[in-house]
């Protein structure tokens, strides 16, 4: 098994016998998308890793862009949803699609969804990603990909946490299922150069506001006293001084909860880095990144309520992530694979 974290990157220098960047292939869920602030737009798809690091090795990797105001509109902009694709020909290496969990990436299309969450799933983006009827794997597979960085996992187990429902995320068992199934069929189906890439520690995020805070403003009531918890910022929207929050809804995250939300992603890595060791995988830990990023604002802003690392719904990295998770990738995929791609910062 190939386990390398992401370290600080060494001035580039191409060399004449490096292996050719090329064919390259990303797959998994919003983040890989371009998906920031609750939308995605043609200026966020091409700020998102993939087409950052396509870059970095002089390989075009254009983005599955769509039309203004975009689908949907992102916080703060204004329209009705447009999911048209700016150019609707164009083959796109970037499959991955808003709100896909592992089992969608084997089996969902635009008219295809098991059990659809109506947070996650949205038939117009996987037509204006993939086209119609097909799921992720065969998009990708169609592309005859000799790199592939497959990111999935994350929304398994994040909107769960989210909603205070740790307990309903995708069961381990399934979870190592259709990711075996995953990475069995992109092996069998060529692909020489599989990245996988960790699901980082979904509690960690800011859309997930501990209580203390809220106190602080005086929109959760007495049963939150002296209780470690937390809640989703969805929740927190709707909540008011005449409304508050409870520490006793459903909707809580409780410590204990908290807790389990942490192992499932602890357990969920495990698979991947079972797997990864059973099929000769890259497995690129993401937390490296994650952990050299911006921190919570002390004094929020309308602007940048998250801090410069996250985008406005305080779950989708910022522009400014994506750019490091590019240059982490180069550099681990130069050590991996002996390719000659820009490090640079």
């Amino acid at each position: 098994m190939l386990i390398m974290s992401a370290c600080a990157p060494a001035p580039f220098s191409a060399r004449s016998d490096a292996t050719p960047f090329t064919n390259y292939v990303a797959m998994g869920d919003g983040i890989t998308a371009g998906f920031q602030s609750g939308g995605l737009t043609a200026a966020s798809q091409r700020d998102a890793y993939p087409r950052l690091l396509g870059e970095r090795g002089s390989l075009d990797v254009p983005m599955p862009e769509v039309m203004d105001p975009s689908c949907p509109p992102p916080i703060g902009v204004s329209g009705q949803k447009n999911c048209a694709r700016k150019d609707p020909v164009l083959v796109s290496p970037v499959v991955a699609v808003p709100g896909a969990k592992v089992e969608d990436v084997l089996n969902s299309t635009d008219t295809q969804v098991q059990a659809p969450d109506p947070q996650l799933y949205d038939a117009d983006l996987y037509r204006a990603i993939l086209g119609p009827g097909t799921t992720q794997l065969q998009g990708a597979l169609a592309r005859h990909p000799a790199f592939v960085t497959l990111w999935i996992g994350n929304n398994d187990v994040l909107l769960p946490t989210l909603r205070g429902e740790p307990e309903t995320s995708t069961s381990l068992d399934s979870f190592r299922s259709n990711y075996a199934s995953l990475v069995e069929q992109l092996r069998s189906g060529g692909v020489q150069h599989l990245i996988l890439m960790t699901i980082p520690d979904v509690t960690r995020v800011p859309a997930l506001i501990p209580v203390r805070l809220l106190r602080l403003i005086g929109i959760v009531d007495a049963t939150c006293q002296g209780q470690e918890a937390y809640f989703g910022s969805v929740v927190v929207g709707k909540a008011s001084k005449e409304h508050p929050l409870s520490c006793t809804s459903p909707e809580t995250l409780t410590a204990a909860e908290y807790a389990q939300a942490q192992q499932t992603v602890q357990e969920y890595n495990g698979v991947i880095q079972e797997l990864a060791a059973a099929n000769g995988a890259a497995v690129f830990d993401v937390n490296t990144v994650l952990d050299t990023l911006p921190g919570r604002p002390l004094i929020p802003s309308a602007t940048s309520p998250f801090g410069a690392a996250f985008s406005l719904d305080g779950v989708h990295p910022s522009s400014l992530a994506h750019r490091r998770f590019a240059q982490a990738l180069a550099v681990f995929i130069n050590q991996q694979f002996g390719t000659d791609l820009n490090t640079r910062p």
